[in-house]
């Protein structure tokens, strides 16, 4: 077994016995369900399982966005900057007249 394939095995195992709860006098059987895996990975089987239909498919008619000049990112910047928010005046504390007597 090169040391390629035994550490992808060991690393997959891992992640099982992770997923797994992380349970006791299981790790033969994870081990061999991740050698299982690397061996249908390594005849392409993986591949053929998986492949699917895109989600979303893009036309031919989009076009790549066009590259922005150092220029035209600076005036962006500068525009997208938000205008200062003025605060109300601090309210000054009313007066409480004293009571005088009468």
């Amino acid at each position: 077994m090169t040391d390629t394939r035994r550490e992808w095995i060991s690393k997959r195992a891992y992640t099982i016995w992770e997923d797994a709860g992380r349970p006791d006098g299981r790790d033969a059987e994870h081990w061999n369900q991740a050698e299982r895996e690397h061996a249908d990975f390594e005849t392409g089987a993986v591949a053929k399982k998986t492949a699917r239909k895109p989600l979303i498919e893009i036309s031919g008619k989009a076009k790549p966005a066009k590259e922005q000049t150092v220029k035209t990112k600076k005036k962006e910047a500068k525009a997208e900057k938000p205008a200062p928010v003025k605060t109300p005046a601090k309210a000054k504390p009313a007066k409480v007249a004293a009571d005088k007597p009468v």
